[in-house]
């Protein structure tokens, strides 16, 4: 005769799929984060700079962007695994009691996606300055503002700053785009 295995009522019990990787779904963008990093220092190490380039140079830039990527992956995932999302246990009688893990905004991670795909086929018909600018306002879109004229505007003046702090302080030209003949 075999008897079934017992369990301790006092032991902890833990929810079904509470895994260690459930409750760490925040690791994903610590993840995405350390392969940016990865594939910019990479690509800076292998980057063939002319001889006739002036500090800082190419690298700069994309070095420092490489840094940053890496070191906020590694304080993201350290702040991940110590403070893991909590378990969706389901034992109090009252829902205000069961602690709900945060939900994908799926709609603006849409949004953001199809604004970087329309600014990377745009760039080069278009050019930066306009295509830049519908980077800035469909991002500022898709992260949930609601001022869409006051955010053209905006957009215009990044952009724009970006293209003469690329054009005046790294000598770097930026595509013109449409605006080939007006810029030039």
């Amino acid at each position: 005769m075999t008897t079934a295995p017992t369990t301790d009522p006092t032991a902890p019990t833990t929810a079904t799929g509470d895994s260690f990787w459930r409750r760490r779904t925040g690791l994903l963008v610590p993840a995405v984060l350390l392969g940016a990093g990865v594939t910019l220092a990479v690509g800076t190490l292998t980057m063939e700079v002319p001889s006739t380039a002036t500090a800082p140079g190419p690298q700069l830039f994309p070095a420092i962007a490489a840094i940053v990527c890496t070191v906020l992956a590694v304080a993201l995932a350290m702040d991940v695994l110590r403070h893991p999302e909590p378990a969706d246990t389901g034992t109090g009688s009252d829902p205000a009691d069961v602690p709900t893990r945060p939900r994908a905004d799926r709609r603006g991670l849409a949004e953001a996606v199809g604004v970087v795909v329309l600014f990377i086929a745009a760039l080069q018909p278009v050019g930066w300055l306009l295509s830049g600018a519908l980077l800035f306002w469909g991002m500022a879109r898709a992260l949930g503002s609601r001022r869409p004229v006051f955010d053209v505007f905006l957009a215009l003046v990044v952009s724009s700053t970006v293209q003469l702090a690329f054009s005046a302080g790294l000598g770097l030209t930026l595509p013109p785009g449409l605006l080939a003949g007006v810029l030039g």
